[in-house]
């Protein structure tokens, strides 16, 4: 043990600062430099790897997305860029069945915090399921559980950034999966009692793809989500959007809630054959007080087509699609079309009450599979709005992306 974790020290330091030849008294080291920096023992059962992302976008608006009180003139355009994430992740595998992840991300945006992203244990030596303990993403939807790096579009759904489970600092996950079926079930650190004592939310989530070939998947999936709220220490919850530009601002939908109880289910549909796939997801959020309710609902049906003919990968196991990987000199090409829509059911008087439909269409060159050219135009309408001003918006984002 000393010794393989010895030779991979070594290894890291010797690549990253000297020159010469590596030896080690023990297995021999595989050493890969494609993309992220990963260091193995040849049987596996010990790696370490770093690796990282970069997204740069812009985004050009007008109309509802830029629309709050602060600006003087609020249908007309507005600029915005940002450094939208620049991560850095530490993973590996120690004796075989033991694997963790640290990932951290600096925001160079103002107002916004460094945060630790990923900090956890996994455990793969048991045949029933794999046990993770730490911080990570809860299961729950298809969109949410894709890597940023991988979506199709610049930006997730704004049904989904408002419905997601998001990560917790002490989480518990069983999980497991085969060719062509997933399931994980957990309990995370929710919100505290009146006496501060920690309260747990239990999430679950299980897909089954019927059709699994290399570049053929029909998946199916579902999701739930229970928050276990304390009544005498309710949850503030806002319903704000950004609707799918992230440096607008954001538009609120209803009024705050204090709430004590919440449940939230989804549903989900993907088909690919070739170089097209289709998804869609449906997501139901409901709050309520002691005597109200808020249900946030919405879908979203999104369809993609590789011009260069790559097909997107599925990671069966884990119930998500994946990268595209270019397979020519010149890269691949991606057409994305999305149509989303979210809907609130206020059962207070004189609340704020809002549906919005989102059209998105764009394109993406995988200039190779570190980089990646991004282009979204986003047409934005929000129904029954007597809070928000303009009722329509346009937008055209664009993302620059390395990954390592």
């Amino acid at each position: 043990m000393k010794q393989k974790l010895l030779a991979l020290s070594i290894a890291a330091l010797s690549g990253a600062a000297f020159a010469g030849t590596v030896t080690t008294e023990g297995d021999d080291l595989v050493i890969g430099s494609k993309g992220d920096l990963s260091i193995a023992t040849k049987d596996g059962d010990f790696s370490f790897a770093i690796d990282g992302r970069m997204m740069w976008d812009t985004d050009y608006y007008s109309g509802v997305h830029h629309n709050s009180s602060s600006h003087s003139d609020p249908g007309s355009n507005a600029f915005g860029s940002e450094l939208r994430r620049s991560r850095l992740a530490f993973k590996g595998t120690v004796y075989s069945d033991w694997h963790y992840k640290f990932q951290y991300t600096f925001n160079a945006n103002s107002g916004e915090k460094n945060q630790l992203e990923d900090a956890y244990i996994k455990y793969t030596g048991w045949d029933f399921a794999d046990i993770t303990v730490g911080k990570y993403k809860f299961p729950f939807g298809l969109e949410e559980l894709v890597s940023s790096k991988h979506i199709s579009t610049i930006e997730r759904s704004a049904m989904v950034e408002f419905v997601r489970a998001g990560r917790s600092e002490q989480n518990i996950q069983l999980s497991n999966g085969g060719k062509n079926y997933s399931w994980a079930f957990g309990l995370y650190e929710g919100e505290q009692d009146e006496n501060g004592s920690e309260l747990y939310n239990l999430v679950g989530r299980a897909t089954f793809a019927p059709i699994v070939t290399d570049n053929q998947v029909f998946h199916l999936g579902a999701a739930v989500f229970k928050s276990d709220i304390d009544d005498a220490n309710p949850v503030e919850v806002k319903f704000t959007e950004r609707l799918s530009v992230h440096t607008a601002d954001k538009i609120n939908l209803a009024n705050t809630l204090n709430a004590n109880d919440h449940i939230q289910y989804g549903l989900e549909a993907a088909w690919m054959t070739g170089p097209f796939s289709l998804q869609s997801e449906y997501v139901s959020s409901t709050w309520e007080d002691d005597t109200n309710e808020v249900e946030y609902s919405g879908y979203y049906v999104q369809g993609t087509w590789t011009l260069t003919g790559e097909s997107r990968s599925y990671k069966a196991k884990k119930g998500i699609f994946d990268k595209i990987s270019p397979k020519g000199a010149n890269g691949a090409v991606e057409l994305v079309a999305k149509f989303e829509h979210g809907e609130i059911d206020d059962d207070r008087t004189g609340a704020v009450e809002n549906a919005f439909d989102n059209v998105t269409v764009g394109v993406n060159w995988y200039v190779n599979k570190n980089v990646r050219l991004s282009a979204n135009y986003i047409m934005t309408e929000l129904d029954e709005d007597d809070a928000n001003g303009e009722d329509d918006g346009n937008a055209f984002s664009t993302r620059l992306q390395l990954i390592w």
